[in-house]
């Protein structure tokens, strides 16, 4: 039974029955000391693979989805080999083409004048979000598949619109390294996770490549408007294996966005005072009343921070940086395999990230 459901049956016992008062607050007390629980359902073949059939990568990931497994990684670093990307040290391994790419994505988000993320690395980082979160466990289709561009059709919808320099960048990437085996899929996710470490005090995500592109367009009506009520924000991420854990550690990529059509007042609105930074004050100023009126803050955020199920949550984040790190990190790496069912053969090139910033 929900939370709110719970709470709502004995307010009203309460009323009719005074000595009730205490269950209620006892109860009410239970729920505000909710603590993060990670989403834990499992994901493509992971589902059906025992695990004395899985690679070291699919075991490496079913412990991250599963909530035991460390989904950041700041100690594995990898230098290409001499020659170039053409050289055969290099085409001998899968990932070295990769690091390049992650060297130019660094170069892209990151204001080395300001030590402060760019407008492409936040789009980078919604990129991946809308191209993964089109899909659910019902749709058949859609998905981290990197339709969101090459479907051609996706980049027209209303909350795509603001994408469009992003996209642009990312083709633009994507012609110069497909010829060397780079799916549009993977680039877009690896872009999301250089994009949020780009921001000074962003987390080192681990990076798996593998995807498959599709040029289908994924199905509409899968990405959540930005007015939704905390139970429907619950009821979509939901349908997405994601749980209200997983949702209040996504939406806290808030603090490095920019709005560009919520408020067409406020075009280029942060949601919180340091857009450059990935740091809590998103958490703080989303239920502060007195924050900047700089600011635009969205209905459906302001909704989570007071939901009987989320605002504990929320609360936590709010004060305990790596507790949110390390969710964040899990429910995206969830979150970029969504849709995608032959995990376990997927190749782990988290060693080509950019190193962490402060």
């Amino acid at each position: 039974m929900k939370a709110t459901v719970i709470l709502s049956a004995l307010a009203g016992s309460a009323v009719a029955h005074p000595g009730m008062g205490a269950a209620m607050q006892e109860v009410r007390n239970m729920v505000m000391k909710r603590q993060f629980q990670p989403s834990t359902a499992m994901l493509g073949d992971l589902n059906t693979l025992p695990d004395s059939a899985l690679s070291t990568t699919g075991r490496a990931i079913k412990q991250i989805l599963l909530g035991t497994g460390n989904p950041i990684d700041t100690t594995t670093f990898y230098t290409a080999p001499s020659g170039g990307k053409d050289a055969a040290a290099c085409k001998a391994d899968r990932c070295c083409i990769w690091k390049y790419i992650a060297n130019d994505m660094r170069a892209a988000f990151l204001d080395s004048s300001t030590n402060e993320c760019t407008n492409l690395a936040r789009g980078a980082i919604r990129l991946g979000f809308h191209d993964a979160a089109a899909w659910s466990i019902t749709s058949g289709n859609g998905g981290a598949d990197g339709s969101i561009i090459l479907s051609g059709t996706e980049m027209t919808r209303t909350e795509n619109l603001a994408l469009v320099p992003i996209a642009n960048q990312m083709t633009t990437w994507f012609n110069t390294y497909k010829n060397y085996g780079v799916a549009m899929a993977d680039l877009i996710q690896l872009g999301a996770k250089v994009g949020a470490g780009s921001c000074p005090g962003g987390p080192r995500i681990r990076f798996f490549i593998g995807r498959t592109d599709n040029p289908n367009p994924a199905p509409t009506g899968l990405l959540p408007p930005p007015f939704f009520s905390a139970q429907q924000l619950i009821d979509n991420f939901g349908n997405k294996t994601i749980g209200p854990g997983g949702l209040v550690a996504l939406l806290g990529a808030h603090t490095a966005s920019r709005q560009t059509q919520i408020d067409l007042t406020k075009v280029g609105a942060p949601q919180d005072t340091t857009p450059g930074k990935w740091d809590q004050k998103y958490f703080v100023e989303t239920l502060d009343p007195n924050a900047p009126s700089t600011l635009v803050k969205f209905q459906s955020d302001i909704n989570v921070a007071n939901g009987a199920v989320t605002a504990p949550i929320w609360n936590q984040f709010k004060t305990n940086k790596a507790a949110w790190d390390r969710a964040y990190a899990a429910e995206y790496i969830r979150m970029s395999l969504l849709g995608f069912a032959s995990i376990n053969g997927m190749a782990e090139c988290t060693k080509v990230m950019p190193s962490i910033l402060t």
